[in-house]
């Protein structure tokens, strides 16, 4: 029987049988982990992430923007003189997905706006998983009252894709460093 203030287990009981025999044998498991044992798991997944991180399997000068981001395709939807942007992008490494899931997207606003370099007025409206929205102001000029004309400027990046919207319609370009020389009708308000 146990007694009150004693530790001792009763292994007349059932539910006890067994147990003591176990105890002196060392077969049960911990379960708490030991610290090491959690230090040593972090070093290892650190390591791993870091050595793919570093393995060249993505070629820098091939997609040209660097070796953690591909930019796809950009849209250039103009209004007016102004024009609502929207890259599309894939992060290539695994250390990269997990760094924006962590830590939130804020390290690619340089990147994005180093893509419009050549451009004077641009606004980051919002970076996504995928894609970020763009505003660029004053990205065309008047003609006659009639024509937005747009001149050719150059991008951050080769872009794979690019497609251009405006009242008349949409273009697309491939493999492209700079937007297009460009016209458009000035859309009539209703």
């Amino acid at each position: 029987m146990k007694k009150a203030g004693s530790s001792q287990i009763n292994s007349e009981k059932p539910y006890y049988k067994g147990w003591k025999e176990l105890l002196e044998k060392k077969t049960i498991l911990s379960v708490s982990m030991n610290p090491k044992a959690i230090i040593t798991i972090a070093i290892l997944i650190s390591a791993i992430l870091l050595a793919t991180e570093l393995s060249p399997i993505v070629n820098k000068e091939q997609i040209g923007e660097g070796d953690y981001i591909h930019f796809d395709l950009i849209e250039i939807k103009f209004d007016g003189p102004d024009a609502n942007v929207t890259v599309h992008y894939q992060l290539t490494r695994p250390f990269a997905q997990t760094y924006m899931f962590l830590f939130g997207s804020k390290h690619l606003e340089s990147k994005i706006k180093d893509l419009f370099f050549d451009f004077e007025e641009v606004e980051l409206l919002g970076i996504g998983k995928e894609e970020a929205d763009i505003r660029i102001t004053n990205i065309s000029r008047l003609k006659d009252n009639k024509y937005f004309l747009h001149d050719s400027r150059k991008l951050g990046t080769r872009f794979e894709s690019l497609i251009t919207i405006d009242p008349d319609g949409s273009k697309a370009y491939f493999n492209v460093e700079a937007t297009p020389d460009t016209y458009y009708r000035v859309e009539e308000k209703a």
